[in-house]
């Protein structure tokens, strides 16, 4: 009983000193209102697809081809667990998954590990939660993990190396546990509380195989964490981070272990920080185990909307068609400027050479209308001469 309220008040005393790290007062969420309808969109988990830190909720993106690439790493220590041929301190897990229509999500999981191994899972949410209506009402979701990968698989999804690698004279040295863990079969309610400057939510849910399973190692898997077998749980509080940011402190219980960590999202990109295994002792024990050690763990994720995606491709094709149609227009243009420019040369010379026709017309007349003048007054002068002579005589006509 001792060593559980020590557990307890240690994974109280983390989550204070996150929140108190991250500048949220952890009492504030009980002085606001429900007054904010948009739920902040969750992250990818540490293994699987998004929830908590390694357990799934009841939500899905409401945008349909949401897709979500994510990269964890944990550091689960040295033995005889080699990932490199020089060992390492880290496994990583990479997972990526799609969102459809609010209620579907269907991923895989690559465990990176000596003998890399894929994993699928995916969930269907069956019943949303109401925007009107009871309030104590939650989303309900059913969901699978692990799915046609290693019977071996336990929660660190490690691939062939199990939770026991070095256990000293235990008896159980090099032993693995027929966890059958695939697929892992769950269900899992949600309540979420929207606030003015913030959010929170509560989950609960059960399953078998990685959430209850310990493969007959018993304490060796798991010493102090489980609550219920095959019961899980968690909380998480939301703030906002800028103008286009968010923060999220979450805490949970997967059916073995008590996680916590933050997580900042900006954007399309997010990140964070987790301590896994609260309860357990600070360090790696001796023996090496993989489990029964509190470790750290930090993990990237990247979403991106898929009709967005194609949207943005046509509209970059658009782009594209209407950048070549300007340049093509632009030496239509070019082409018609010329050739207007030589029209209007043409013109003017034809108007040059019409004004020189006209002039040399106009001057011929002149002459001629000249000529016409002297001639009539040539004319006239000699009628008025004939005219100035006395009548010749009859000559004796009778």
């Amino acid at each position: 009983m001792n060593s559980g309220r020590r557990s307890l008040h240690r994974v109280v005393a983390t989550v204070c000193a996150v929140a108190a790290l991250a500048g949220v007062p952890v009492a504030a969420a009980s002085q606001t209102q429900f007054d904010r309808p948009a739920v902040a969109p969750y992250a990818p988990t540490l293994t699987f697809g998004t929830g908590l830190v390694s357990i799934p909720v009841a939500w899905a993106s409401p945008g349909t081809g949401d897709l979500f690439a994510a990269v964890s790493a944990r550091a689960v220590g040295v033995g005889s667990y080699q990932p490199r041929a020089r060992g390492s301190l880290w496994d990583l897990t990479q997972s990526l998954e799609l969102h459809l229509g609010g209620r579907v999500s269907l991923g895989g999981s690559l465990y990176s590990t000596k003998t890399q191994q894929v994993g699928g899972f995916g969930q269907v949410v069956l019943i949303e939660q109401p925007a009107d209506g009871p309030r104590w009402l939650p989303a309900i979701a059913v969901g699978a993990r692990n799915i046609g990968s290693s019977r071996y698989q336990d929660r660190f999804v490690t691939g062939e190396r199990r939770v026991v690698d070095v256990l000293g004279d235990t008896g159980l040295r090099g032993q693995r546990g027929v966890f059958d863990g695939s697929p892992t079969l769950y269900a899992v309610a949600t309540r979420e509380f929207q606030y003015a400057t913030g959010g929170a939510s509560i989950t609960v849910g059960y399953g078998n195989g990685l959430f209850k399973a310990t493969g007959g190692l018993d304490t060796v898997n798991s010493r102090h964490g489980t609550i219920a077998p095959g019961l899980f749980l968690g909380v998480r509080y939301t703030a906002p981070a800028g103008d286009d940011g968010q923060m999220a402190i979450v805490l949970e219980n997967n059916g073995f272990d008590w996680n916590a960590g933050v997580r900042f999202t900006f954007g399309h990109v997010s990140g964070g920080i987790y301590l896994t295994e609260l309860e357990e002792a600070q360090g790696i024990p001796d023996n090496r185990p993989l489990a029964n050690f509190t470790k750290t763990a930090i993990a990237f994720s990247y979403n991106a909307s898929l009709p967005g995606i194609v949207r943005g491709s046509t509209q970059r094709a658009e782009a594209a068609e209407a950048r070549l149609e300007l340049k093509r227009l632009e030496q239509e243009i070019a082409q018609r400027r010329i050739i207007t420019r030589r029209l209007v040369a043409a013109l003017q010379q034809s108007a040059r050479a019409a004004d020189e026709a006209s002039l040399k017309q106009q001057q011929l007349l002149l002459r001629q209308l000249d000529a016409e003048r002297e001639a009539l007054k040539d004319a006239q002068k000699r009628l008025d001469e004939l005219g100035k002579r006395p009548p010749e005589p009859d000559g004796g006509r009778p």
